[in-house]
């Protein structure tokens, strides 16, 4: 099923890494320089999760890029203690990507430089976000593991800042009319629900 809905741009760390044909949706919404950029931007993300993940001596198993998000398919068994970098990895990226954007915009003032800038700028703040699962709650949450050495509490009260961070987000998505945005509040919204076992 998966081989029908992507297909294979390379290998990485010994991984394939897969390009969703859903992503080519965004061409009937953006503009195409904001493709290529969401594009280059989202894959140097999940190469810098697979690529400190392998560093540290854990398994890799693929890398895809879907319609608006990316994945990297790390050992699930991976030490809390490691995945915190692991995870890093990605934002961390995007605010690099901005900064040599911003570098080389200085010298040759393209408007692609611009929406680079933007792309990673914007990417590095929804990433940092105590949401999960986004990398800031996945960092929150693996951070209060390695303090609390209780894996439910640290889930609750992960749950619970993801909650109030999702619904300030919600706020802002409704009144900038971001439905994209809703929907991911949304989906973030039942995940914390759910992890608070206020839905079943």
């Amino acid at each position: 099923n998966n081989m029908k809905q992507s297909f294979k741009l390379f290998n990485f760390v010994g991984s394939p890494v897969e390009l969703s044909y859903w992503f080519f949706l965004l061409f009937l919404i953006l503009p195409v320089p904001t493709v290529i950029a969401v594009f280059i931007s989202i894959l140097i993300h999940e190469l810098s999760h697979a690529y400190v993940a392998d560093r540290l001596g854990w398994m890799v198993s693929g890398i895809r890029i879907d319609l608006f998000t990316g994945s990297a398919a790390v050992d699930t068994n991976i030490h809390e203690r490691d995945s915190i970098p692991v995870v890093a990895a990605g934002p961390l990226s995007n605010l690099a990507l901005a900064i040599v954007s911003i570098f080389i915009g200085v010298f040759f003032p393209y408007n692609f430089l611009v929406t680079m800038v933007v792309v990673n700028i914007i990417l590095f703040l929804f990433n940092i976000l105590p949401i999960y699962p986004m990398d800031g709650g996945r960092i929150l949450r693996d951070t209060l593991y390695l303090k609390l050495k209780n894996r439910r509490k640290s889930v609750r009260i992960s749950a619970v800042v993801s909650l109030i961070t999702t619904a300030l987000v919600l706020l802002y998505a409704i009144s900038t009319f971001s439905v994209i945005l809703i929907i991911f509040c949304l989906l973030f919204g039942y995940m914390a629900l759910k992890d608070l076992d206020f839905i079943k």
